[in-house]
């Protein structure tokens, strides 16, 4: 058997044995990334080449020290290994060699390009990633969560630096909203720092409810941004001007001034309302006091701030808000709904979204 193939079958031991000594990092399957096969990452790591030995004067003590030393190396190993075949390594399996071996690499890694889980490329440079990833939000969380739980130093300075997310659309944004539960509230509070969490009065308990919301105050706080062509994106969230007889306030209505309005689950106006801000969108939380469904007012507050509603002559001292919200805004009793003497400013912004779209195209 040839030294080649000895070393190639002691790097597969060694791969292996080191793999299962970690976490399973699946960041993704890299099937639209072009990543070498192991095959060829074993035959770069049994590439024959010769050691370096620096020169030493007679009292053996080398003549190169420090910086210069290791630059000496570097450059020795460099021309070594010219003529092998460059590969590129999946992320999750440079993190799972390096994390307890920082230096692994160190000889080869001009002829490593490691790929993060969105196709960017990157290069190593004394144990260092150099490059740039733009990343989706999900596998922001994915990297992060990876780096941390394996430790990985030089994997959680990239992050941390060279890291950024890709744009998304407005509606993509009201989406994380939505998406309470397809967020870990844990992970995505531990990307945010423990001086943002106080100040913003977030708890230390797993709230899935406000799972979307911190998902997008990640997002924000990674220099997300909105792809738009319009700089002056508003959202208008239509609350209660009290919630005594209201009997099921489980969702939100936001009120885009693109013309669409959003039907949002379990939503915490406060972090949304600042999360929007710090995109860029200006964000007004809207009272109201009465619900027009263009015929007529169905519900509103009485002297005492209770809820109640009229239906064929009948008063009910309750109001099923939402649901009344969403049809008023769809008729001309958006109008008497929204009430421009108590709202004057975001009536006539409102105005203006009606005068733009006509109708209003509700998503649920």
């Amino acid at each position: 058997m040839s030294m080649k193939a000895i070393c190639r079958i002691l790097s597969i031991m060694i791969l292996l044995v080191g793999g299962n000594a970690l976490p399973s990092l699946a960041f993704t399957n890299y099937q639209q990334c072009d990543v070498s096969s192991d095959v060829d990452f074993f035959d770069l790591t049994a590439y024959p080449v010769e050691a370096y030995i620096p020169s030493v004067d007679e009292d053996g003590n080398t003549y190169l020290q420090g910086v210069e030393l290791e630059n000496a190396a570097t450059n020795h190993y460099r021309n070594q290994y010219s003529k092998a075949n460059v590969v590129k390594l999946t992320m999750d399996r440079y993190a799972s060699l390096t994390a307890n071996s920082p230096e692994a690499f160190k000889n080869f890694e001009s002829k490593l390009i490691i790929v993060d889980p969105e196709c960017n490329e990157l290069k190593l440079f004394y144990g260092n990633l150099i490059g740039n990833s733009v990343v989706g939000l999900r596998t922001y969380f994915k990297m992060y969560d990876a780096a941390e739980r394996l430790e990985h130093e030089a994997l959680q300075e990239f992050i941390k630096q060279r890291v950024s997310l890709k744009s998304k659309f407005i509606h993509e944004i009201v989406k994380l909203l939505k998406s309470d539960l397809a967020y870990d509230p844990s992970l995505t509070k531990a990307t945010l720092t423990a001086q943002f969490l106080k100040d913003m009065k977030i708890g230390e308990g797993s709230n899935h409810k406000i799972g979307g919301e911190l998902a997008l105050l990640a997002f924000a706080k990674k220099g997300g941004e909105i792809k738009t062509k319009s700089n002056d994106l508003k959202a208008f969230i239509i609350s209660p001007q009290s919630f005594r007889g209201i009997t099921l306030y489980d969702k939100t209505l936001i009120l885009l001034s693109t013309g669409v309005a959003h039907v949002i689950p379990d939503l915490d106006v406060r972090l949304a309302k600042y999360a929007l801000g710090q995109l860029g969108v200006s964000t007004t939380e809207v009272f109201i006091k009465q619900i027009h469904d263009g015929d007529d007012i169905v519900c509103q507050l009485d002297e005492v701030k209770h809820w109640y509603t009229v239906e064929k002559g009948s008063v009910t001292r309750e109001c099923n808000f939402t649901q009344l919200v969403i049809k008023s805004i769809q008729t001309d009793g958006w109008r008497s709904t929204l009430d421009e003497e108590f709202n004057p400013i975001s009536y006539s912004q409102i105005s203006d979204i009606y005068a733009r779209h006509g109708v209003i195209k509700v998503v649920h």
